[in-house]
Order: C-alpha cells, then structure tokens, then sequence
C-alpha cells in the first residue's frame, strides 16, 4: 500500500511508524512542515528508507500573530495538499496540523478519492476557544464556535479518525463520530535516541556542575512557565533550571532571568537532533508543565520522551490528563496541581536530596517504556486502520 503520513508538528515518534510501515512492505511517504520555528531541529534529517516530503512555506511561520498565522496555515495546507497529491497515496494520516491546513487537505484527498485518516493529537477547537478567551475576550466565543463547528465537520468526513486517549472519545460522540470509525492508539515515545555523553553536552552549554532539573519542548505561556521561575528561585544554589524551548514561554524566562539575577535559569534554544541524547542524560530530574483548563485538551507528548530518557519525571499536570495517568502506572515520578508552586518545589527537593529515589523512578520509567513502546505492536494497530479505512 502506498501511504501517505502527514505530521505538521515534524515530531520524532511518527518517523519511527513510517520506517516501521516501509519495512514491512508498504511504500511510505512522511510529509511534515519544514517552516516551525518553535520544533527541535533535524528531526526527520536522519537517513531513513520512506521518501521524506518536507512542506515548506514562503516564510517561516508565525506562531504568535494571528492574523499573519492564519493566512500562513492557508498557505501551508494548499502547499501540503500538493505534495500530498503528488506522491500519489492510496491513503492519508494527517496528524497536528491547524484547521484550516487540515481542510485543504482533506478536500483534496476527498476530490481525488484517497480514504483520509484523521489522526487526533488535540482538541483544536477546545483549545482555540480557550485560547482567544483572554487574547479576544469579545468575539472568542464567536471564533471558538467557528473552529469547534469546522473541527467536527472534518472529523465527520475523515474515513477513519485515531485518537491518542480515551479521554476524546465524548467530544467525538458530542461531534457525531460513527463509533465503528473511531480508533484509540496512543502516542508513544522513541527508545533508540538515549545513548549520550552528558558532560560533553553542559561544558559545551556552559553549565556548572550542579545537578540540571530540564524543561525541554514547547514552552507557551498556556504551560505556566512562571512555575520554573519560582523552582529556580527556591532551590537556589542546590540545582539549575534548563529549559530548552524557544517561543513566548521561552522569552518571558529569558526577561525574568535578567529582571531577578537569577543564575541558576537557564533558557538554550531547541537543539540539534544529535545533542538530544547527551542533554537528556545530563537531567537528574525531568519537568512537565500543562495548565488546568489546557489539561482537557492536551497531551503532552514530552512525557513519553522522559520516560524512555530513563529519568524521573515532576509533572505540573491536571491529575484527568493521560500523561498523569501514565506517570502513576509506570512509577515514574510525581504528579502536582498545576497551580500548587510549593508543592512543585517540595517534590523537587525531595527527589534532590534523594538520589536512590530517582534512580528507581528512572529505571520504572524506562522499564515502561520499553514494554509499552515496542513499534511491531504499534505498527500493527496502524496497519488495522489503514485496512478497514481503505475498504
């Protein structure tokens, strides 16, 4: 079968299902957006036997102005529709991309007659609505509507639509989501990239010796960055706080960092694809951050990363989320209330003054991993939708 696997966001887990799908036969195609500023470079760089599609607009996009954003998405899903159209797929997963991109999309499949899988990351239309309510307070809700409405809609025409949670599952019933075309399959982490040298990494980055707690990934103001502002702040001297992201999250650290003196925060742009190993390792302690209305949204697929990286995880989450659910079964760290700063702090320092601890937790962690995130298994579950979406 020819597929192709459309991910906007160029994340690494989805590289790994399509060389997974190509060796076994099928003749893949991974398209992604090569115009993100806020992904971690290189991703989909690395020698691979699928042909890589990279989509790559007129500039890059701007995540941040909204009437610019939209008119880019545009612009991103009639280019993405056209590299699609042209690999010539006899089936399409199409997984992060913003609405209006999504559409283009699926209408050209649907105007060429080639079966189109939504793959559901997010809730866009929940999340757009929160989102607007305090950057458009007077006509969010109008706009909020109009993306839920349109969000449903291309969910309705999807031949077959994957969640990664259950926790999806009322909002598709709430959109009219036939249940016989509805698949849960959970996202996953990649277990081959966590072999690295960690003192090459922090001399390189200029950092002390002190042991590193690490924000990696996307890092929006939705993720209540302030939370690692007082973490650095209170455990002073005894840790640094890594945070490598790049965005508003990002550059609102970067101001208090210089506003409060603040010597054990650090803020590193998104690294090379070959550094991620050697900076996972360098962490004693990993750090996941969602806010409480994001946490009905979103699933932060960093969490899966910290558990291969074997490293105990501190997660300022929503207790409903997935990903706290999947910390608490695999034993690998703690679970705060995204609102709970002291009690953030608490486990942080415990796990400090703790290293036995954390070695179980990390070793917990990658034991899940390991058994949950095996690709054959994986593959298969694709391999399922892709028949019954195709018949």
């Amino acid at each position: 079968m020819r597929v192709l696997i459309h991910d906007f966001g160029a994340y690494a887990f989805p590289v790994t299902l399509s060389q997974a799908l190509q060796d076994r036969g099928h003749d893949v195609g991974h398209a992604y957006c090569d115009s993100l500023v806020t992904t971690p470079h290189n991703v989909c760089d690395s020698p691979a036997d699928f042909t890589l599609l990279p989509v790559q607009t007129s500039r890059p996009l701007n995540k941040y102005n909204l009437v610019q954003r939209w008119i880019q998405e545009q612009e991103y899903g009639r280019l993405a529709a056209r590299v699609i159209l042209n690999f010539n797929p006899d089936i399409v997963i199409s997984a992060n991309a913003p609405l209006s991109a999504q559409e283009r999309i699926l209408r050209s499949c649907k105007q060429n007659g080639i079966p189109f899988v939504f793959w559901l990351q997010d809730l866009i239309g929940l999340a757009t609505s929160r989102v607007l309510k305090s950057k458009l307070p007077l006509i969010s809700s109008v706009i909020g509507r109009y993306f839920q409405s349109l969000e449903g809609r291309l969910l309705r025409r999807s031949d077959a639509v994957i969640s990664i949670t259950e926790d999806f599952t009322p909002a598709l019933q709430k959109f009219g989501i036939i249940p016989d075309r509805c698949y849960v399959i959970e996202n996953w982490g990649t277990l081959d990239r966590f072999q690295g040298n960690p003192s090459i990494w922090t001399q390189r980055n200029k950092l002390n010796q002190c042991p590193i707690l690490l924000y990696a990934g996307t890092l929006s103001m939705k993720h209540n960055p302030a939370i690692l502002l007082h973490l650095a702040q209170q455990v002073g001297s005894r840790a640094q706080v890594v945070v490598v992201s790049q965005g508003a999250g990002a550059d609102w650290l970067t101001k208090v960092i210089t506003e409060h003196n603040l010597d054990n925060l650090t803020v590193l742009p998104y690294q090379e694809v070959d550094q991620l190993p050697a900076m996972y390792a360098s962490a004693q302690l990993l750090l996941v951050l969602l806010t409480e209305d994001a946490g009905q949204f979103s699933v932060p697929s960093k969490v899966l990363t910290c558990l291969c990286a074997g490293r105990p995880v501190l997660a300022a989450i929503p207790k409903e989320n997935l990903a706290a659910r999947i910390i608490e079964d695999s034993g690998a760290g703690f679970i705060i209330d995204p609102n709970d700063h002291v009690g953030f702090v608490q486990k942080a320092q415990l796990l400090l003054d703790e290293p036995e601890l954390c070695q179980a937790m990390g070793e917990s962690a990658r034991r899940w991993a390991d058994e949950k995130f095996e690709i054959g298994k994986i593959a298969d579950q694709f391999e399922h939708v892709l028949k019954q979406a195709s018949a």
